[in-house]
């Protein structure tokens, strides 16, 4: 009883969410270079930008307009590609300090130096994500650089040293890491960093030519039990582990492995704005998703004017979708999951989905 009183509550605080969407955090994807070719990078980054990026003037400009528009509220989220690749990353971070805004990072810690790590705190940062995905020989090979855990574990260990008030490891799980999800748990535990998040690799970008890299329904599911029965474990230990955002789950079932209930927050609470301006609600999402460029409007109008298709899901109706029983609570799921115009998403945590990829030739 107490559960469904929860879980009706819940359905009630997203409602509102979704009606007033207040903004709360914002990526800024400062850069699309990379110094490594994963071969599961949802973007397709690399050394080389590949795509026209904002200058850095105008980066500051947007973050001035988010801050006047929305107050010092918004946490801003730097995003790549890698983000210590940009020449003036410190410019950025001091501009964001200077306002007096929060502001996090995403890192794949292979340029994190000491020194570096300073530089962020004098400026004042408040959150750094870095990936890791498995031991030293599964990282390696879907990093597609030797070498490359030991450096992600060098920042790891200077990020669980420092000071910075929050920090976590997000891990990319698929079928050559399934099974050392242990090993890795204490690869963290090691570090000091308190807190990890296990992701599905999903269809897009690079990922999207290795198919191999993708867990099926039993193996996503097999991922989610390990989470549940470990939770309490690694808990006690200091690693507060959980699913990371992405899928709806029953209630019940999603309390155990995650600390909030799922809730698509893209376009809600959530906006991206990617290397080139264009606004989008996750930077993951499918590009049928995008919703302006701030070259053409500035946020505050696209935000207050658009993202219908993410607050309404009104085209739910027209895909497999429309007559399963979670409809009303799951709303399709994560929207990066899913094209407009394509019956099912990508992956379905609830039922199996025929793979999307397959739908547009059948049709």
């Amino acid at each position: 009883m107490l559960g469904r009183l929860r879980s009706i509550a819940f359905d009630f605080y997203r409602r509102l969410e979704t009606r007033q969407h207040p903004l709360l955090y914002l990526f800024l994807e400062i850069t699309k270079q990379c110094n490594l070719s994963c071969r599961h990078c949802g973007s397709d980054c690399g050394r080389e930008a590949g795509a026209k990026e904002l200058s850095t003037e105008s980066w500051l400009k947007i973050i001035e307009d988010i801050r006047d528009s929305f107050g010092n509220s918004v946490v801003l989220v730097l995003t790549g590609g890698e983000p210590l690749l940009h020449p003036e990353l410190d410019r950025i971070a001091a501009h964001i300090s200077k306002l007096s805004m929060r502001w996090g990072m995403v890192t794949n810690g292979q340029l994190l130096s000491e020194s570096r790590l300073e530089q962020l705190t004098a400026n004042r940062i408040e959150s750094i994500t870095v990936s890791l995905d498995g031991p030293r020989r599964e990282y390696d090979q879907l990093r597609n650089r030797p070498g490359s855990f030991d450096k992600t574990f060098q920042a790891m260990k200077l990020i669980g040293q420092s000071s910075i008030p929050m920090s976590d490891v997000v891990t990319c799980v698929h079928p050559g890491n399934l099974d050392k999800l242990d090993a890795t748990a204490e690869i963290i535990l090691e570090s000091g960093i308190p807190a990890w998040r296990l992701f599905r690799i999903f269809p897009s970008g690079r990922a999207a030519e290795h198919r191999e890299l993708n867990l099926d329904y039993d193996k996503t599911w097999q991922m989610l039990r390990w989470i549940e029965a470990n939770r309490p474990r690694l808990a006690q230990r200091g690693l507060k582990v959980g699913a990371s955002c992405e899928g709806y789950l029953p209630f019940d079932f999603d309390r155990r492995v995650r600390d909030v209930p799922f809730f698509c927050r893209a376009g809600i609470n959530f906006g991206a704005i990617l290397c080139d301006g264009t606004v989008t609600g996750c930077s993951n999402n499918d590009p049928s998703f995008h919703q302006g460029n701030v070259l053409e409007n500035n946020f505050r109008h696209i935000w207050e004017t658009r993202f219908k298709e993410f607050r309404r899901r009104d085209w739910l109706a027209e895909t497999n979708c429309a007559d399963c029983e979670e409809v009303r609570r799951c709303r399709g799921g994560s929207i990066h999951l899913w094209k407009l115009g394509e019956k099912s998403p990508a992956f379905c945590y609830h039922r199996p989905v025929e793979d999307a990829s397959n739908q547009q030739a059948d049709s």
